[in-house]
């Protein structure tokens, strides 16, 4: 874990109608050591408001050149202020936080479904797998439009893709049920993205007997677990509920474990 004082450079808007930013960050120390699943708190204060640093999940990272890259969504005050800096000006970030993805030996075929802003942090993962042989990766994304399906470029390398859009514009109409079959043959399944489609996945793979990995957001204090902002509740083996923190023990969850929001 790092803080340091991150020249800016790239902020740029990438979705129009969707209001996705870039911004890419000079970080050495984070770049040489962030796993897939990890995420930095970012420092988006402009004077003293907002005060907290905001959670942001790793979209890529370049080692040989210490660059980090985050792709967020304008939704609050601290992501409009994000999106006012500039390149060259320096944001103070600390990071990675949090535990990675679990990637265990010998699968040879696997799931990754992401959804609204939570696709831009599966791409981390995607190319990990990519890079470990897995055969046989399938990539099911979903959004409301085109708009919202970011990364597509760099997934179309990494494995099948397969999309869905509430309007059409993009893949399949309609949500991803249709892509989520009972004998899929899958070793594991990943999914970030919006509560109510982590939901179904969850189910889904529960259904299928299938080993399934969440991504959790949620609003954070600290970052490393001293606040206790982001507890969760969860499911412990005995059949017990315990309380979890997502940026300490998460935000990766066997799927089993975590209570979803009906």
């Amino acid at each position: 874990m790092f803080l340091t004082k991150a020249k800016i450079l790239i902020n740029e808007r990438i979705r129009i109608k969707a209001d996705f930013y870039l911004m890419e960050l000079a970080a050495p120390e984070i770049a040489a050591t962030a796993r897939p699943g990890q995420f930095m708190m970012i420092s988006v204060a402009v004077g003293e408001s907002p005060f907290l640093k905001r959670p942001m999940g790793i979209n890529s990272v370049d080692a040989k050149l210490g660059c980090v890259r985050i792709i967020y969504q304008l939704k609050g005050k601290g992501t409009h202020a994000m999106s006012k800096l500039r390149p060259g000006e320096r944001l103070e970030i600390l990071g990675p936080l949090g535990n990675g993805w679990q990637i265990p030996e010998g699968m040879q075929k696997v799931c990754l479904v992401g959804g609204g802003s939570g696709i831009a942090t599966m791409l981390p993962l995607a190319r990990e797998l990519e890079a470990r042989g897995i055969p046989d990766i399938e990539i099911i994304l979903g959004g409301k439009s085109a708009e919202h399906i970011i990364c597509l470029e760099e997934f179309s390398d990494q494995g099948k893709l397969l999309i869905a859009t509430e309007d059409g514009s993009l893949g399949q109409k309609g949500i991803i049920d249709p892509y989520l079959q009972p004998a899929s043959g899958y070793d594991m399944a990943f999914t970030c993205g919006p509560d109510p489609m982590m939901r179904k996945v969850a189910r889904w793979a529960a259904a299928s007997a299938l080993p399934c990995q969440v991504s959790l957001e949620e609003r954070m204090g600290c970052g490393f677990g001293v606040c206790m902002g982001c507890v969760c509740e969860t499911k412990a083996q005995d059949g017990h509920i315990c309380y979890k923190r997502i940026c300490r023990e998460g935000p990766i969850f066997a799927a089993e474990e975590v209570f979803f929001n009906d």
